[in-house]
């Protein structure tokens, strides 16, 4: 009865593991089709501004997080549900404290790098604080299954602005600019915020409070508890978008417009990497890490390293395959080039790697190596990155990220063949 009980949990958790695989596979290629068609559809110099403000929406939505969620896995972890919410209340708290602080910070960083009217810089206020939230859903529906159907709403708000920009760039072109895209996104990213708050307050069972609020534990506490795992988090993407912010800091909108049209590719491609492959693998190794050794645990990461590059020339070979039946035209209307999206996908190899290495790391507890090689990477990735860049414009840029992604790998792996006995 007992062997029937656990089978019946385990399938349970494997229907539930996939539902989430799934609804957030379309939520990345919804968020990505809207992205895209936008980049693409924009005039060029126009696409360099737009991939400014979706990087800085990016990077900014991360730094409200805090990475808060992976200390509430660490204390909800066997709680009841009771308890979990009243993690996520306080995290609210918590939030709307970083906002006030950071959101003047993003609209100087939107100033300086986009130089948008002020109309598209309230819009940009409004989408970041709403895609802040709405990656929020995804974490805490990783620890806590009651959250599921807030994913469905944020894939269903992706899906619909994927439709409209697509419809509009392709039929309706009169009108379509930077300011009807960020019309559209801000509108989408209210209705989203709406209905996810709807949600919350339905489920929402938060355990009452034992004691007052107070600023030190609620609000500095939780930056101090979660200042690690932040400082991982902002370095690694930092690492892999400082060459944006690069270009766009050094090169004209045009030149800034044609790298995005390139480098979005392959953020893409990462982020899908990411959810069906490093993520789902992370808490089998996490789980083995406590019974095997380091030798178990790289033959497991390859094997699923193996399954990620055999995906790289796939995606090339197909570039190059719409590109030959269109004779050129394909690759010249859109202003795309094989070799640059060639040399951006061996930096997404690299890169992925050296997240293996890490994620063997992390499963041993051994985070402080990891922040470590991602500083020293980071800050010769840096320079090298402003040099090839201000010399050789985005060719220059993209090198520059293989070598940092290089740097990176070597650094960890040397680090997860010190723990081998």
């Amino acid at each position: 009865m007992d062997r029937l009980v656990s089978e019946a949990s385990q399938t349970g958790q494997g229907v539930r593991d996939l539902y989430l695989v799934v609804v957030k596979l379309v939520d990345v290629a919804t968020r990505a089709g809207f992205v895209l068609t936008a980049t693409f559809g924009l005039a060029i110099g126009q696409a360099g501004q737009f991939g400014l403000i979706a990087t800085l929406v990016g990077l900014f939505a991360f730094a409200f997080n805090f990475e808060r969620h992976i200390d509430i896995q660490r204390r909800s972890a066997g709680e009841d549900h009771a308890v979990f919410d009243r993690y996520v209340v306080q995290a609210l708290k918590f939030f709307a404290f970083n906002w006030t602080f950071m959101v003047p910070l993003f609209v100087v960083a939107v100033a300086l790098w986009a130089q948008p009217g002020w109309m598209i810089l309230g819009l940009a206020v409004i989408v970041v604080v709403a895609e802040h939230l709405s990656n929020q859903a995804y974490q805490y529906a990783l620890i806590n299954h009651r959250y599921y159907p807030m994913l469905v709403v944020v894939a269903a708000k992706n899906s619909l602005l994927a439709a409209v920009v697509l419809y509009r760039a392709l039929f309706a072109r009169d009108g379509f600019d930077l300011t009807f895209v960020m019309q559209l996104w801000a509108v989408g990213a209210v209705l989203c915020t709406i209905g996810l708050a709807i949600m919350f307050a339905r489920l929402n069972a938060s355990a009452a409070r034992t004691e007052p609020f107070r600023f030190g534990v609620d609000i500095i506490g939780q930056h101090k508890a979660s200042l690690t795992h932040f400082l991982i988090g902002l370095i690694a993407i930092l690492i892999l978008q400082f060459d944006r912010l690069a270009v766009g800091g050094l090169m004209t909108f045009e030149e800034t417009g044609l790298y995005f049209r390139h480098t979005l590719l392959v953020a893409f491609a990462y982020q899908a990497f990411n959810i069906a492959s490093f993520n789902r693998i992370t808490p089998a190794i996490f789980t083995e890490a406590k019974t095997q050794d380091i030798p178990h645990l790289r033959r497991r990461v390859l094997r699923e390293y193996l399954k990620t590059v055999v995906g790289v020339p796939l995606l090339l070979f197909a570039a190059w395959g719409v590109d030959a039946l269109t004779h050129g035209v394909w690759s010249e209307r859109f202003h795309l080039s094989l070799v640059l999206m060639g040399l951006l996908l061996l930096g997404f190899v690299v890169r992925a790697a050296a997240d293996f290495h890490a994620l063997i790391l992390n499963a041993r507890h051994d985070e402080r190596h990891i922040l470590t090689a991602q500083g020293a990477a980071f800050v010769v990735g840096a320079a090298l990155l402003v040099l090839l860049t201000w010399r050789f414009g985005v060719y220059g840029a993209a090198c520059a990220t293989i070598a940092t992604s290089a740097l990176y790998l070597v650094l960890v792996s040397r680090a997860v063949r010190r723990l081998e006995p």
